[in-house]
């Protein structure tokens, strides 16, 4: 999942048809601001799913009566909201979340001078290996939001020797398929579930669905729709887990988090762990005066994961950067074995407005004439790029990807 955000580049949340009993609405903070990608759980159903950028969030198929809603953000005091449904009812809630959680100092007294974040991380990964272990097995209704915007305008600018390029990179991570959807419906917003078990250490899915989608799709797409390589792992357990195996014993990963702090939630101590990635990249351009100089950009990426300190469960985690928003909700399903409820992928560049896309125009065509140095990849891109930007004015202009999922368990059994 991770990977084909990282390589394909964009994102966008669809606002799609719901089914029976619904629940809707926006999360904002204190200041009217969207509380981006906030976390909205129901205990008694133990099911969840995160807002979009906007705040905006949806739950259907809920059930008839009085059911009890959580409102979670990073930084932010849970909410908890008592509601009533009735039958076919659509209800509208906007929550917002006013109190930040108070992080304390973190006071963990390590032995032999570990680090707090490396005893931390070192637990995480033992206990993890420790509740797989006790897994015997699972059942879990799984539902899939997908959706694809602007994108032919991004494959339509990128020359074709770069496309070969990402082409191949994808097809040895093992997602050709899911590129070629993408590339055969660049606008697609689809709604798909499935039922998957797991049991004898083997993952099986079944009941598998598509409830919405906005284009008609063959049965070998279809099939794509529901690969573990688009969607999630096939053991869910990994979905949290498995990218992190080395924390706890070797490599970089675990040398770059460091224990900002804890705080207190349902009356049990969560610590917060954080890693800050920067990159910066250089690139020759002429100022206004006609010099060349030399411009840098540096970016940023925060990493955190938040840590039930008791019984070394991974709560959530989150990953923030200018391009990709990652998060991921997991709830105890017994005896401390955490597992993920709701999770959100999205990778998005910054909107270009309508009423700016003819500026934009007017400077690319200034600039491919003015221009004597670009070779003829660039020259062709530019070409390419201001075309298909005349073909978009009127409207804004918004290349993004997007996949989130909301896991409901029918049941779990540990030995």
């Amino acid at each position: 999942m991770r990977k084909i955000l990282f390589l394909l580049l964009l994102a966008v949340l669809a606002i799609l048809p719901s089914e029976a009993q619904t629940l809707k609405g926006v999360v904002s903070l204190n200041d009217s601001t969207p509380c981006a990608f906030a976390t909205v759980y129901i205990p008694s159903i133990n099911r969840g799913i995160a807002a979009n950028e906007k705040g905006e969030y949806l739950l259907d198929e809920l059930p008839v009566g009085k059911i009890k809603v959580e409102y979670s953000c990073i930084g932010q005091q849970t909410v908890r909201r008592e509601l009533t449904i009735a039958k076919d009812e659509t209800v509208v809630n906007n929550e917002m979340l006013s109190e930040k959680l108070t992080l304390l100092p973190p006071a963990i007294v390590t032995p032999d001078g570990e680090t707090p974040a490396h005893y931390i991380l070192r637990h995480v990964w033992e206990k993890a290996k420790e509740n797989r272990s006790r897994i015997d097995s699972w059942q879990a209704a799984v539902k899939y939001d997908a959706s694809m915007n602007d994108m032919d305008l991004l494959f339509k600018i990128i020359p074709k020797k770069y496309m070969i390029l990402i082409k191949s990179a994808l097809a040895l991570g093992g997602y050709r398929k899911i590129f070629n959807l993408a590339l055969d419906h660049p606008s697609l917003k689809a709604k798909v579930s499935l039922v998957r078990t797991y049991a004898k250490g083997k993952v099986t899915d079944s009941e598998q669905k598509i409830t919405y989608c906005n284009e008609q799709l063959s049965s070998d797409d279809q099939k794509t729709l529901y690969s573990n390589k688009l969607l999630i792992e096939p053991n869910i357990f990994d979905e949290v887990y498995d990218d992190y195996e080395d924390w706890g014993r070797h490599g970089s990963a675990r040398d770059k988090f460091q224990l900002v702090g804890s705080y207190e939630q349902d009356g049990k101590v969560i610590d917060v762990l954080e890693y800050i990635s920067t990159r910066t990249t250089e690139r020759e351009k002429v100022n206004e005066e006609g010099e060349k100089v030399t411009e840098k950009k540096t970016r940023s990426t925060v990493s955190r994961l938040h840590v039930v300190e008791d019984v070394w469960g991974i709560l959530k985690t989150e990953k923030q950067g200018d391009f990709i928003h990652e998060s991921t909700e997991c709830r105890d399903l017994g005896g401390g074995i955490y597992m993920p409820i709701s999770s959100s992928s999205r990778l998005v560049l910054p909107t270009i407005p309508a009423d700016s896309l003819p500026r934009m125009i007017a400077e690319a065509e200034k600039k491919l004439k003015g221009e004597n140095n670009l070779n003829k990849t660039e020259q062709k891109m530019a070409e390419k790029l201001i075309k298909q930007l005349k073909q978009h004015e009127g409207h804004d202009v918004r290349m993004e990807l997007f996949f989130a999922y909301d896991i409901k368990y029918r049941y779990f059994k540990i030995k």
